[in-house]
């Protein structure tokens, strides 16, 4: 053997080169067989989030401005017609004090305590009527909101729009039925983020096309 081998320089150098080749299929082979024993570990690209400062949009919306100058004018009508109601009932009720007769007294009194009656079930009415109507407001302003801002995430590439409610300390109001410290904790427990880049904040953005989408509209 020893022959062959140093006849033939280039077999030993063969063999060793073969030898090599099995030792790394080894190893690679042994290497393949632990790590498909153990699990994939995927991690998953980060989701871009951008955040809204609900409360400085309602503030520069005109939408909510105009909502207001209407709900404003409502209220107003509802005084101006409680005052003349009013007044006519305690004008009524002078009147009775100068009637000539117990019975033509008692009279006045009667029409006045059933104006009283019709003016509390009015201004019932008159009272929801402004609920609704303040109602409306919010839920359209919410909506529009909504559609804005998933027209921004759609543009920009983020998956999820949420409500910054980092903005703003915690506050406490004493002298209430509350106890500060329920009142620190049910602000604590109602918040849902602890710190927010400005860098995601698309506030401005949905801002303008509120307000774009409001003066569009006929």
């Amino acid at each position: 053997m020893s022959d062959v081998v140093n006849r033939h320089p280039g077999t030993m150098y063969r063999i060793s080169a073969f030898a090599g080749i099995v030792a790394v299929a080894v190893v690679l082979f042994q290497t393949l067989t632990v790590d498909a024993s153990r699990p994939v570990r995927v991690i998953a690209d980060p989701t871009p989030v951008a955040l809204v400062n609900v409360a400085r949009i309602f503030d520069q919306i005109g939408e909510r401005s105009e909502w207001d100058i209407r709900i404003e004018a409502l209220k107003s009508s509802i005084r101006e017609t409680a005052t003349s109601r009013q007044a006519t009932m305690q004008r009524r009720l002078a009147e009775s004090e100068q009637a000539t007769s117990p019975e033509e007294r008692q009279k006045i009194r009667d029409e006045v305590a059933l104006m009283q009656i019709r003016f509390e079930e009015w201004a019932r009415v008159k009272n929801a009527e402004v609920d609704r109507e303040e109602s409306l407001k919010w839920r359209s302003i919410y909506r529009n909101l909504q559609r804005e801002a998933a027209r921004v995430a759609e543009n920009e590439g983020y998956a999820m729009v949420m409500v910054d409610d980092t903005v703003g300390d915690i506050t406490t109001t004493p002298g209430t039925q509350v106890p500060l410290q329920q009142q620190v904790l049910e602000q604590i427990t109602n918040r849902r983020l602890l710190y927010a880049t400005k860098t995601v904040d698309i506030s401005d953005q949905v801002i303008v096309r509120m307000n774009n989408a409001a003066n569009a509209a006929p």
